[in-house]
């Protein structure tokens, strides 16, 4: 292809990345499981649920393990009986559009070029390319982070209300998909609030408000729902207990990662120690954990996080360490309790390190040079910053940080674009 045809296609992202479709539907094709397994089993019995006509089951069995965000994309493939394949082949649509709305962000406030760099970083994200033959949330997450993204950046570039309320809605439907959002909203706004009071720049405060206002609406009607049956306010769901716990244990290498509620470990057949980690897992936490589970799922949860309280204020630097640990899993996959080395570790490694230092040296620049960042870096940092940070506090894994990996890219790219270029002078 000329160079003036290829620049004419930067103009048509959704043509220019067009075979990226095609690239994800082959990785999902040739390598969907057969049958659902995981957490899959899990969305596609939630999604059935609504279908039905309801979404947990009533007491005692209350399940709120997950927000309804997911399977409620899921309802209409599972009213239609649709294949397993067919249905992730959604993936490689999420996917591509993530890539088409990164690209655009960055166009709008950067340059084609740079843009044009981060897209195909993305595209080709070795994580996020393991994802997509999964129907875990991941996928629909980076597309709605990458949508909210580009919103956000037109709001801020064009004042229309219209992409004030879009952002709002998409980050509200975030918040049902992935519950620790709904945290991260009501952190972000108290944020925003207060910086109110000290900041002589209200104007882009005030725009991130109305936006988390509005997001924070879309998830009043859950609330509610979860309100009539658990009796609880503010009840997003009753995962968080429990991995608050693992993430408080005080042992010897334990490090903060899941476990399951029998202590097998089935979950890391290849990674873990699996017959010696059982007896020690059971010897440490069999009793206590049996004990809670004898109660219904709120109740465990309950039980769960006060369990949690109790380890971190008996051990807290061990809680600080395990911390420590679960920003590494998000970063190089690592460590993970009681297991073997894995050879994966470099490719992770060498992936992490270019995030962290390439994040480093954006946040630098960006102290440096805060007032002069455009509105949508501020508040898409704002809420990627204490999401991470919240994220932390659980039991965390390369997941948690690949949904916004979006952003970080659109950060990162923003910067590089703002650098001073270089005068190059030659001799007379």
């Amino acid at each position: 292809m000329k160079m003036p045809q290829f620049k004419k296609l930067l103009n048509f992202p959704y043509l220019l990345f067009s075979p990226l479709l095609l690239y994800y539907s082959y990785l999902i094709k040739q390598n969907k499981w057969p049958s659902l397994y995981g957490d899959e089993v899990r969305y596609m019995a939630f999604a059935k649920n609504l279908v039905h006509g309801f979404y947990s089951h009533p007491a005692p069995n209350i399940d709120l393990w997950n927000g309804p965000g997911y399977p409620i994309i899921l309802m209409p493939f599972v009213a239609l009986h649709t294949p397993d394949l067919y249905t992730t082949l959604m993936n490689a649509v999420y996917l591509y559009l993530t890539v088409v709305f990164l690209y655009k962000s960055l166009s709008l406030l950067g340059n084609n070029t740079i843009a044009l760099v981060c897209g195909l970083v993305l595209a080709l994200y070795p994580n996020a390319l393991a994802m997509l033959p999964i129907l875990y949330t991941e996928a629909l997450t980076g597309f709605l982070v990458s949508s909210f993204l580009y919103c956000v950046t037109i709001y801020g570039l064009k004042h229309k209300p219209l992409y004030m309320f879009i952002s709002g809605l998409i980050l509200g439907f975030l918040i049902l998909t992935k519950v620790v959002f709904g945290y991260v909203i009501v952190v972000c706004i108290g944020a925003c609030l207060l910086a109110l009071m000290f900041k002589k720049n209200r104007v882009h405060y005030i725009k991130a408000i109305k936006i988390l206002v509005i997001a924070f609406g879309i998830s009043i009607p859950y609330l509610f729902y979860t309100y009539h049956i658990t009796g609880k306010v503010f009840y997003w769901g009753n995962s968080g207990g429990m991995s608050l716990y693992w993430m408080s244990t005080p042992y010897d290498n334990e490090y903060g990662d899941w476990k399951l509620p029998d202590l097998t470990n089935k979950q890391y057949p290849t990674l873990f120690k699996s017959a010696e980690t059982v007896v020690i897992l059971k010897k440490n936490h069999s009793q206590e954990v049996s004990a809670i589970l004898k109660h219904n799922p709120i109740q465990q949860d309950s039980l769960f996080k006060r369990a949690a309280v109790v380890n971190i204020k008996a051990h807290p630097s061990k809680f600080l360490s395990n911390y420590i640990n679960n920003i590494s899993r998000m970063l190089f996959n690592f460590p993970y309790s009681y297991s073997y080395q894995d050879a994966a570790i470099v490719r992770n490694i060498v992936i992490g390190s270019s995030i962290l230092w390439a994040s480093l040296i954006a946040l630098i620049l960006t102290l440096l040079n805060w007032r002069k960042i455009a509105f949508p870096v501020k508040m898409t940092l704002l809420i990627t910053t204490i999401y991470l940070l919240l994220s932390a506090a659980l039991s965390a894994y390369p997941r948690q940080l690949d949904v916004v990996m979006p952003v970080l890219l659109f950060w990162i790219g923003y910067m590089i674009s703002k650098l001073p270029k270089p005068e190059m002078k030659f001799p007379a």
